[in-house]
């Protein structure tokens, strides 16, 4: 992007490109090879000091006689704490779907498609949590029935990311094939436009988020109750944001390529996301099958967006 000639078309022409040109050079600096492997990093360190805290506190919860209302909230299973750095590392994925944004829309569906795999399989350790008392006193019960529902959903998930994948590999045309060189730069750049108005919008959710957890402690530690903290709708607002995202991803493309076959498969994508996002709110047990729904119809769609290719391909090579 950065070696991108400017046509001689005029002044109306030139100062676009030339902004987008700026903008696809700062998505670069902010979103390059170094700046992801430090996050890396930092949320590997995160991470391992979040779970530490977390069996720390969890560890006081059990031993202390009378134990603060901020440690008794941690709980006293201590399987519990293995959903903290899982937190860490969704971030980090989520900031690597930001970063791919502006690569291939296949892979910017797949990227969502495993953020909401690890969502469900971080759910799992919360279910063996809750489960492990059961199982341990030999009374499971239908109650431990999320446990097995999670778990067996994320393994679905994982299978049908590869599948997707796979299929996404077969694809024998590329968005935007044919259309003026520039004109596709230019798409890519206001793509990377998107990514880093997204990115900017995802740390601030992150830091409200994190404010309302903030508010929860000191207000737990001064009263010395817990049981009433804020619901995290962080994913849940993120893939909502996503919806109108790919939507306008899907708007910006129809430059490049205003053909059926890639405007259909853009629209069926987007379908995909909100069936997500329902899923993601509904929980328990409508949650899981509508996102694994949501997967196997994303698949289909582009199962049948090859085959749309393929016809075209041997219509133009008889003609």
């Amino acid at each position: 992007m950065t070696n991108l000639e400017i046509e001689d078309e005029g002044i109306g022409e030139q100062a676009p490109a030339a902004i987008w040109l700026k903008v696809a050079a700062s998505h670069d600096r902010i979103f390059s090879e170094r700046n992801k492997t430090a996050l890396k990093h930092l949320v590997i360190r995160l991470g391992i000091a979040g779970f530490a805290i977390h069996l720390l506190m969890i560890y006081l919860a059990k031993t202390l006689p009378h134990p603060p209302a901020l440690i008794a909230g941690a709980g006293e299973n201590y399987l519990v704490a293995i959903s903290t750095p899982f937190n860490f590392i969704l971030f980090y994925e989520v900031v690597t779907l930001i970063g791919a944004l502006h690569e291939s829309t296949t892979k910017s569906i797949a990227y969502q498609f495993e953020i909401v795999s690890l969502i469900f399989i971080r759910e799992v350790f919360k279910d063996i949590a809750e489960a492990a008392e059961m199982v341990t006193k030999h009374t499971l019960t239908w109650e431990a029935l999320p446990l097995f529902v999670d778990m067996w959903a994320g393994f679905l998930m994982y299978l049908l990311v590869a599948v997707f994948q796979h299929v996404a590999k077969g694809s024998t045309a590329q968005m935007g094939e044919g259309a003026p060189s520039l004109a596709r730069m230019r798409f890519v750049a206001q793509k990377k436009g998107v990514a880093l108005g997204l990115g900017a919008l995802l740390l601030t959710m992150a830091a409200y988020n994190i404010g309302l957890f903030g508010m929860d402690v000191v207000r737990d530690a001064m009263t010395g109750q817990t049981g009433t903290t804020h619901v995290t709708t962080f994913y849940n607002d993120l893939f909502t944001v996503m919806i109108f995202t790919d939507v306008l991803v899907l708007i910006l493309s129809i430059v490049v390529s205003g053909h059926y076959e890639f405007v259909f498969r853009s629209a069926a994508f987007v379908v995909s996301i909100v069936l997500i996002r329902f899923a993601l709110t509904e929980g328990y047990p409508y949650g899981a099958p509508l996102a694994i729904l949501a997967m196997v119809f994303g698949i289909l769609v582009l199962v049948v967006f090859n085959y749309h290719m393929r016809i075209h391909e041997k219509t133009a090579a008889s003609s």
